[in-house]
């Protein structure tokens, strides 16, 4: 009993820390330190290879990537790329589409292959434009990204290649595309109920006064006539982004590791726009370029990686038993007990991929050995695992905060009802649609 309290005040120790603006790696601590006391397990051997183990293997895993998408992001500013392709977005759909502009563009990348992790530094330098004409609160962006990577194409549509998706594939003997026809539902209702919300935070917003402020550190041209001169072509411009997205369904298509198709599709735009931009951008911005992606990589990967380490630890204490066997002795509709099992496994762990790996590994075979439909089986846990993951102390919302030069309390709510209260919407639509036979 006391083990299972250490649990939940530890989480909710990390989510109040990391809300309050404590650094990850010392709320991670903190909070590790919690469950070692109250599930009295070895000190040392826990901080070294649960915490540690958990956060190194993620920096091992990632690394590579973070710092590729932060120079794509970097290279696609200082080449102007970035602004030709916000220029031309808001020519066509107008400056009042900006948030359906950037919660599209980013659903395009993520649906292609890359990672939610990555996306927001190839969107964020295209996004500082449309929200520069639309007028809108940058702190809104966060929010924004996160439906078009975190929400409908990462858990609902049929055959997305985000791991959440691919992993209950390779458990439950189905496929990326099960259960169709309920996913384009559901994902149809989140992104409907997404941009519904975003627009309306946005106008109360900017009713309080509120308008579109760059970062600290963000550099931007004035949207002027002058300044549209010397702008790069739009589809010269385009092509490091249809780069990503062909070279990830190559990638994915040869069969080649998720992660290792997103860096060589990176890479490959980096190498289009370096080239192509060499002679307009100064020796001395080149330099700063890539010391500011390293910088700003490091920086992210840290701090996600700190809050993986908490979740290395909670997983490997006897108290994490006591978590699956109460969701899984819930009665009823085993679809509602799977789900319920995936949604607190995620809230522990603050990762959709990482909680539903455990799930699969765990639990997989105890549903299925009940009867239930694995196509929906799949869908609906796919769902829940992207239902509770998003709590503050999630990964993505570190770096998304980071890059976006944000404090919680500044840009978290809109991600709270983004990726958490509309999926949660969308889990129990799912389990009624489900119950009426639809897949």
């Amino acid at each position: 009993m006391l083990g299972t309290i250490g649990c939940i005040l530890a989480i909710a120790l990390l989510i109040i820390t990391v809300f309050k603006g404590l650094h990850p790696l010392i709320a991670g601590l903190l909070a590790t330190a919690v469950v070692i006391v109250c599930c009295q397990v070895p000190v040392w051997d826990t901080f070294l290879n649960c915490y540690s183990a958990g956060m190194t293997g993620f920096i091992k895993n990632y690394v590579i990537m973070f710092f590729m998408g932060a120079a794509f992001g970097e290279f696609m500013s200082l080449s102007g790329f970035a602004r030709s392709i916000a220029y031309k977005m808001i020519d066509i759909f107008g400056a009042k589409r900006g948030i359906l502009i950037i919660v599209a563009t980013t659903a395009i990348l993520t649906y292609s292959g890359v990672s939610v992790f990555v996306v927001i530094f190839a969107i964020y330098p295209i996004a500082l434009y449309v929200l520069q004409a639309g007028d809108i609160p940058r702190r809104l962006l966060p929010g924004m990204v996160n439906l078009g990577a975190g929400v409908f194409t990462m858990t609902m549509l049929p055959g997305s290649p985000a791991l959440t998706n691919v992993v209950p594939a390779n458990y439950l003997g189905t496929t990326i595309y099960a259960a169709p026809t309920l996913g384009i539902i559901l994902a149809i209702v989140a992104a409907v109920l997404g941009l519904v919300y975003l627009e309306w935070q946005a106008k109360v917003w900017k009713k309080n006064g509120e308008h579109f402020t760059p970062g600290s550190k963000d550099v931007m041209m004035p949207m002027s006539g002058e300044s549209r001169k010397d702008v790069p072509n739009f589809f010269v411009s385009f092509v490091p982004v249809a780069i990503i997205f062909v070279g990830n369904l190559v990638g994915t298509k040869m069969g080649l590791n998720a992660t290792f198709a997103v860096c060589i599709s990176l890479l490959l735009g980096i190498l289009y726009t370096a080239i192509l931009s060499w002679k307009n951008i100064s020796n001395a911005a080149k330099l700063e370029g890539i010391n500011k992606s390293a910088a700003n990589a490091l920086i992210s990967i840290t701090n996600s990686a700190a809050i993986v380490g908490f979740a290395g630890a909670v997983k490997m204490v006897p108290a994490f038993q006591t978590f699956l066997d109460f969701a899984t002795g819930i009665g009823g509709s085993p679809l509602l007990a799977a789900v319920i099992s995936m949604d607190i496994i995620c809230a522990i762990t603050a990762s959709s991929s990482g909680g539903i790996q455990i799930w699969c590994e765990l639990l997989g075979k105890h549903f299925l050995s009940m009867g239930v439909n694995a196509q929906q089986l799949h869908r609906l846990v796919t769902v829940a695992a992207g239902t509770l993951d998003s709590l503050p102390h999630a990964g993505p919302n570190l770096t998304f905060m980071t890059v976006c030069d944000l404090k919680f309390k500044e840009g978290y709510f809109p991600i709270f009802v983004i990726t958490c209260i509309i999926p949660m919407i969308c889990q129990f639509l799912g389990l009624a649609l489900a119950g009426l036979g639809i897949c």
